[in-house]
């Protein structure tokens, strides 16, 4: 199974502490233990913040190969790189073109903070996913024709239960969820229910949004609860298998493919005349 969402301890460039490596470690060896051995480590930044375009190298922070190392006794985990770029501003689209063209991630997603910013997303930007947040409110009401153009294009919806688990604010206690958590939960309730009906339960991917091993839940609770919300159980596993393998495919072609045009029309005209001319 996939977990296309643990997100990066550190804050911008600053480097985690050992404490908050640690956390990252341990939550990658409970989704392991839970069956999920393709885990994406997920960069959020925002639109205001300053990417280093002069140097290549410097764009991811994640140290893949380390993280790697220390996880060479599970055989089966395969770690992935992505970024999320947090945008509000349409005009700070160009941003993701940028991050398109240095293949510094495996994957690249979009999480729209506004209508305006969606409409773009789903209709001129070429991402990988599109993170809506679903612990606070939307601005607007989603539409199934803007959700529809981003499937169209191969552009797929994550659905984050880090909200509905804990929200923001994780765990006060050990038997407790404090009163953002419950305010985060009725939000995510509300959220997956809009998303599910705009995108008619297609193209979804189901990721757990984890910062810490608490916010990890076997893919099984993760159904029982989505099926409250009248999604059928295929359409869940798909949102935990052939969905995020399709982001990842398709995130990991736009670093090893070249993109080629083919011009049919003069080969076919030039063809048709020498044809022309052999039967004169």
């Amino acid at each position: 199974m996939y977990d296309l969402n643990v997100v990066w301890p550190g804050q911008g460039y600053t480097t985690p502490s050992p404490a908050q490596m640690e956390n990252l470690y341990n939550t990658i060896s409970m989704l392991y233990a839970f069956g999920y051995h393709y885990v994406a480590i997920n960069f959020v930044v925002s639109e205001t913040f300053k990417l280093p375009q002069d140097d290549v190298s410097k764009l991811n922070p994640i140290p893949m190969k380390d993280i790697g190392q220390r996880f060479k006794e599970f055989p089966k985990l395969r770690l992935f790189s992505r970024i999320t770029l947090i945008l509000s501003d349409p005009a700070k689209c160009q941003t993701v073109l940028k991050i398109n063209n240095t293949g510094a991630f495996d994957m690249v997603a979009i999480q729209p903070l506004t209508e305006k910013a969606l409409q773009l997303t789903t209709a001129n930007l070429d991402v990988d996913l599109i993170s809506l947040p679903m612990s606070s409110r939307w601005p607007y009401f989603l539409k199934h024709k803007t959700v529809g153009q981003a499937l169209v294009k191969g552009i797929k919806f994550e659905l984050c239960y880090s909200g509905l688990v804990g929200g923001t604010a994780a765990y006060e206690s050990s038997s407790a969820l404090g009163v953002t958590g419950r305010i985060c939960r009725k939000q995510f309730l509300s959220n997956a229910l809009q998303l599910i009906r705009a995108s008619r339960s297609q193209g979804l991917v189901f990721s757990s949004g984890a910062s810490e091993p608490m916010n990890v839940r076997n893919y099984k609770d993760i159904l029982a609860t989505l099926n409250q919300l009248d999604l059928k159980n295929s359409n869940c596993k798909v949102g935990f298998l052939n969905n995020p393998e399709a982001v990842l495919v398709k995130g990991r072609l736009r670093i090893t493919s070249h993109k080629q045009t083919a011009i049919f029309e003069l080969i076919v005209s030039e063809f048709a005349a020498a044809l022309d001319s052999r039967a004169g």
